[in-house]
């Protein structure tokens, strides 16, 4: 005989009808069916990316390397399309960036606001392309909210957002995001996996925004996993023309670098060093999603690596086990969400070296998503499950964005200028070169002589073998008056480094000043024929064969220098009184007036008018 069915409590039919509304709902959720809404979910994230970010508009170029992507880089300054999309920066092919700068330059010169504008811009449409990306992947419109705003204000946005150099991020971003958006509508529409014009269009826009662009493919192949709950392979083969583009972009990438010399290792790291380094990386984004800790601009490379290295191959192993034991026991959020994380950051490990840092906290920008949208599944889902519990869930949610927020905010802060930002570096890394050295060349270039000199010397302590520092901080007694320290430090730094032709170049400019003619002469031709583009040299040996009267040899180098820089008004006017004193008079007028036309002011154009009337 059985027992007659247990009547539910009134606390537990409560709890039922609540599930019962939820499951409703989340079965009625669509983009269609809260497309009125839609709006509503998106505000917080937007405006919590315009709290956090919006200062950034009273921000100032930073000296890492945002002088030679715009400051210096002939192409912004003139506008050279042919050379923005045939030229590379510090061997990075990423011209659509360098073609936003050179738009900016010519409206506002080198006015910031603008540039952390369109940097806040574009990260606000990636806000809303992630929103939107979310709930197409079974995300209901609260949790896309969540995703959204972590995404917003992570504190590892911060590099991506407040660098201007970074608008590679940002922008290869918005056209990753919108073509992922794209191929999933698109499959979602019934259609085919293969070829779209739409997305190999938006693809192309991000490769040449950013070499990082190259997994889109592999992220498609995550969306198909997710939506279907299993791989199928001749779907991955239908993505073969995306690949071909991702390979043929990663190996100009390669060359670019290599041509250049970003790949050269510093390091004596062997290829089992190099793995560690990158499951080091792997390891350390992931913990800090959770934790972000020692947000540095530069993670210098240890020269030693320490013991605890090693030990992230057990993390990143566990990482994988885990990804493959949830592909097997069909955990598809779990899977999906790490696996997008990885194939967006596996490129950008630093097992093949480049630059001078192993970490970065841009690298994150993209694959953050699927960690994202992993912890915002992961909440919707217990929601449904624990009813009673989401007045708490979503508080917690709110606290912890707010965290977030405060230290993006603060974060954000050292990004003012290159004092702010080498500042901050210098203290969490005392002993690495890089930070003390870009240190003192800002406060050089402001005017603070005695804290540039206390940089550049903790840079030469840091690294004594660097002919750099030594010349920087000769560069720094000349400019002084200290001509034989100059001469000193310019000599350390030739033993350092005999191949730095700009080291000669400046130590020929001491001697000069101090009368020795001949030793400055053989330290200049030695210089340019290490560094044949040194614009300085050929200004300082053409100073000495003026001031020696060898003119003719200073009118070679004058039209060296007019060759590579014509907008140099001030050559003009040095040649043209050369050529008038050799008796070239038709020459010399022609070189003044050209002077006159291209000096930036009146005061300029009255001297070289005064020069043109003695002729």
């Amino acid at each position: 005989m059985s027992s007659p069915p247990v009547k539910p409590t009134k606390k537990q039919r409560r709890a039922q009808r609540r599930s019962d509304k939820q499951q409703a709902k989340v079965a009625r959720a669509s983009p269609a069916a809260e497309r009125g809404l839609e709006w509503k979910y998106l505000t917080p994230p937007l405006l919590l990316a315009l709290i956090v970010f919006g200062q950034t508009l009273g921000f100032d170029f930073v000296n890492w390397d945002d002088d030679v992507n715009v400051l210096e880089n002939r192409n912004v300054l003139f506008f050279d399309l042919g050379g923005i999309f045939t030229e590379t920066v510090i061997g990075n092919y990423n011209p659509l960036p360098i073609l936003t700068f050179a738009i900016e330059y010519a409206l506002v010169g080198t006015e910031a606001w603008l540039y952390h504008a369109n940097n806040l811009l574009l990260h606000l449409v990636n806000v809303v392309l992630v929103y939107l990306l979310g709930r197409r992947l079974r995300l209901t419109a609260l949790p896309a909210c969540l995703l959204a705003s972590l995404f917003a204000i992570h504190p590892l946005r911060v590099e991506s957002v407040a660098w201007i150099t970074e608008r590679k991020d940002v922008l290869f971003s918005a056209f990753y995001f919108a073509a992922l958006l794209v191929y999933e509508r698109r499959r979602q529409s019934g259609r085919h996996s293969g070829w779209s014009w739409g997305v190999a269009a938006l693809f192309a826009l991000a490769l040449f925004s950013k070499i990082q662009a190259v997994s889109l493919p592999l992220s498609m192949i995550c969306l198909d996993y997710l939506r279907q709950g299993r791989l199928q392979w001749r779907e991955v083969l239908a993505k073969a023309p995306y690949f071909s583009m991702s390979l043929a972009m990663g190996l100009a990438g390669i060359y670019f670098l290599g041509s250049e010399g970003s790949l050269d290792d510093a390091t004596t790291y062997t290829f089992l060093q190099r793995l560690a380094v990158g499951a080091y990386a792997y390891t350390v984004y992931l913990v800090k999603l959770v934790v972000p800790y020692e947000m540095s601009p530069l993670y210098p490379y240890p020269s030693v690596l320490p013991w605890y290295i090693y030990g992230a191959f057990a993390t990143t192993g566990l990482a994988i086990a885990i990804m493959v034991w949830a592909y097997f026991r069909r955990h598809a959020a779990v899977a999906f969400s790490l696996a997008f994380f990885t194939v967006n950051v596996m490129f950008m490990l630093q097992v093949l070296g480049a630059g001078q840092g192993f970490i970065a906290d841009r690298f994150t920008y993209v694959g953050y998503f699927g960690l994202f949208w992993g912890l915002a599944y992961g909440l919707q889902q217990l929601s449904l499950k624990r009813v009673q519990r989401t007045a708490v869930i979503r508080g917690a949610c709110v606290a912890v964005l707010l965290v977030f927020a405060a230290v993006s905010f603060r974060q954000t802060r050292i990004w003012q200028n290159g004092g702010t930002l080498w500042a901050h570096t210098r203290a969490l890394y005392p002993k690495a070169s890089t930070p003390h050295g870009n240190y003192g060349q800002y406060v050089r270039d402001q005017g603070q002589l005695d804290l540039a000199l206390e940089a550049f010397s903790a840079a030469i302590a840091a690294d004594p073998n660097s002919g750099a520092y030594y010349n920087s901080r000769g560069k720094l007694h000349f400019d002084n008056g200290r001509i034989e320290e100059a001469i000193r430090d310019y000599t350390a730094g030739i033993a350092a480094d005999p191949e730095l032709g700009e080291v000669y170049v400046n130590r020929g400019a001491a001697n000069a000043q101090s009368g020795r003619y001949d030793q400055a002469l053989a330290d200049i031709n030695r210089g340019l024929e290490l560094d044949p583009e040194n614009i300085n040299g050929y200004s300082n040996r053409s100073l000495l064969y003026f001031t020696t009267g060898r003119l003719k040899e200073a009118i070679a180098d004058y039209t060296t220098i007019l060759q590579m820089q014509p907008e140099r008004h001030e050559y003009w006017h040095e040649r043209g009184l050369a050529r008038g004193r050799m008796g070239d008079l038709d020459g010399g007028r022609a070189d003044l007036n050209l002077a006159i036309r291209l000096a930036p002011d009146a005061a300029t154009q009255d001297r070289y008018r005064q020069t043109l009337s003695n002729f």
